[in-house]
């Protein structure tokens, strides 16, 4: 008879635990945010204890970041080499390479935009045939 009841009393328990648990959402915490493949957010850069640049960040999270295309000219038979542009703090710091020298540690967040959005939203791009541009914030956005 104990037994019975001392299972009851978990079930009981049971089925008022878990209709709480389900209703909550599913909800992850507010610090854990999911993965974008165009934004690198604090709690990745975070976690990322080794890396020393930028460019060392990005390699890891998102090495896609970092292929450059080319651009032909039709017509002309001349290919040329796309550049990446990197900001910093809303001020252009030049291309791919000034990644390297960015160090790791001050690092918020880091946005990664294609050509045709980099245009659009980095109105001071030029004439230059660019593969995309990268943003990063050194403070907290």
């Amino acid at each position: 008879m104990r037994r019975t009841f001392a299972s009851a009393a978990v079930t009981a328990l049971l089925l008022l635990y878990v209709p709480a648990c389900a209703s909550s959402g599913g909800t992850a915490p507010s610090k854990v945010r999911e993965s974008s493949p165009d934004r690198i957010t604090s709690v990745e850069i975070d976690a990322q204890a080794g890396a020393q640049t930028a460019y060392d960040l990005i390699r890891r999270l998102r090495p896609r970041w970092l292929q450059s295309g080319t651009t032909g000219s039709i017509g002309g038979g001349r290919v040329t080499q796309q550049v990446l542009l990197v900001y910093l703090d809303g001020n252009r710091l030049g291309t791919a390479e000034a990644l390297r020298t960015l160090t790791a540690s001050g690092i918020k967040s880091m946005q990664y935009y294609d050509a045709v959005r980099a245009s659009t939203v980095l109105r001071e791009i030029g004439s230059e045939p660019i593969s995309g541009a990268i943003v990063i914030s050194t403070t907290a956005q």
